[in-house]
């Protein structure tokens, strides 16, 4: 349980509360630390769908097996292309901020050769650590946990007393569309939260503790982010939305240069790591897809000695090299959140048509209560905030969205041939 719960905390503060503060401080200034709020909320409602299908339902997949079980095996797959898409990109778009994070030490990387042959290096590195197993990757997870908690940590308690109470009176003047825009880049900084369902099977009593943990995890991540965005704007005030990396900005206007490589450090470290567990997390989805309900072939699903789904990591490896060439930083960010919405939809309806079914039950034996209807409202709320943030699509999005959408079509059909569905 403390290492799901710590590969929860790595897989979701990564490169966003390092790089993302100036651009969120220019859309919504200090409005920005509720909008925090307001999304932190809204990816509650969002958890409570996996907490509550977790509930239910005991078995290695998360989002697309919750979807099998309530709209059938086609459904089930289309979700599970996704949901593998989403580690993709979450890995890809790591890579990138990596590599953006890098540019003030090594500003060659803003040349586009020199930025994919270190991206392909970066891929190399990851797949290299996950093909030696579960002990190198934890080793990893857990050193980059600790290293930006620790980092982080540093960063609030002796920035604290730099803080300038007349930083927070900065107006801000901008447009509806600003704190959308805000609101988009915020909510790209939790969904690690839906790959913890993926590793059920190794949680000790996941129907009761998973639930548990997909709530503390995204609880202490909102409050990370809440402490660490008060601190820089208290340190920088206006200044911060002219700083590409503010709190190492922030952190050097004090400390000097030592202070300021020392968040850099622990930044590149932070993105690293949520590579990293990501990397670990996001093969099982396909080998899952393969070995639990035949809806790839089994060869896909096919494991190493040490327990490593290989198959699934070199292709995991393959897409995540493709979007690194096909996109930097800002531009895979709404790819990412494209792919991560279509999946959390799909659960929040699972979930409430389990819970419209449940409700129809407990009416028909009398016992029903606020509770239950609470239960529903949350799984509504969570669909809406997935329709809302569909708004924010790009065309590299919706290319990418459609694209594995007809692959998935492609690929069940060519399943159907082979062979008959199989049964519930």
């Amino acid at each position: 349980m403390p290492r799901c719960f710590c590969s929860g905390i790595n897989s979701m503060v990564g490169s966003g509360i390092f790089l993302l503060p100036g651009v969120l401080f220019q859309d919504a200034g200090n409005w920005s630390l509720a909008l925090i709020l307001l999304a932190a909320l809204a990816v509650l409602a969002m958890a409570y769908c996996y907490a509550e299908m977790a509930h239910h339902f005991s078995g290695n997949g998360a989002g697309w097996y919750y979807t099998y079980k309530e709209f059938g095996r086609f459904w089930g797959f289309e979700i599970g292309l996704f949901t593998w898409l989403q580690g993709a990109a979450a890995i890809a778009t790591e890579i990138a901020a990596f590599l953006r994070g890098l540019r003030p030490w090594l500003p060659k990387l803003g040349e586009i050769t020199a930025y994919r042959w270190a991206g392909l290096g970066m891929i190399l590195i990851l797949l290299t650590i996950r093909l030696l197993g579960k002990k190198a990757s934890t080793w990893a997870n857990n050193f980059s946990t600790v290293l930006k908690l620790a980092v982080l940590g540093l960063f609030v308690v002796l920035g604290i007393f730099y803080v300038k109470p007349g930083n927070f009176n900065a107006a801000v003047h901008n447009s509806i569309d600003d704190f959308d825009h805000a609101f988009m880049l915020i909510f790209f900084m939790f969904p690690g939260f839906s790959f913890l369902p993926v590793q059920a099977s190794s949680i000790h009593n996941s129907k009761k503790n998973l639930p548990k943990l997909l709530i503390g995890v995204v609880i202490s991540v909102a409050v990370i982010y809440m402490v660490t965005m008060s601190v820089a704007i208290g340190m920088l005030g206006n200044q911060i939305d002219n700083a590409d990396a503010p709190l190492a900005w922030a952190f050097g206007q004090q400390f000097g240069q030592l202070g300021e490589a020392v968040i850099m450090i622990g930044m590149l470290g932070s993105i690293a790591g949520v590579a990293i567990s990501m990397f670990y997390s996001t093969p099982y989805v396909v080998s899952s897809l393969a070995n639990e309900k035949a809806l790839l072939p089994r060869f896909i699903g096919i494991k190493s000695q040490n327990g490593v789904p290989y198959v699934a990591t070199l292709l995991t490896a393959g897409i995540v090299l493709i979007l690194v060439m096909s996109g930097d930083y800002l531009a895979l960010i709404p790819c990412s959140i494209m792919i991560a919405v279509v999946q959390y939809a799909f659960v929040a309806m699972a979930t409430i048509k389990l819970e419209f079914a449940d409700l129809k039950r407990r009416h028909a034996q009398g016992k029903i209560d606020h509770i239950d209807i609470y239960e529903m409202v949350l799984a509504v709320i969570a669909l809406l905030c997935c329709l809302f943030l569909a708004r924010f699509v790009t065309p590299l999005a919706i290319e990418i969205t459609a694209g594995i959408a007809l692959v998935g079509v492609v690929s069940y059909l060519g399943q159907l041939i082979r062979r008959p569905p199989a049964e519930n």
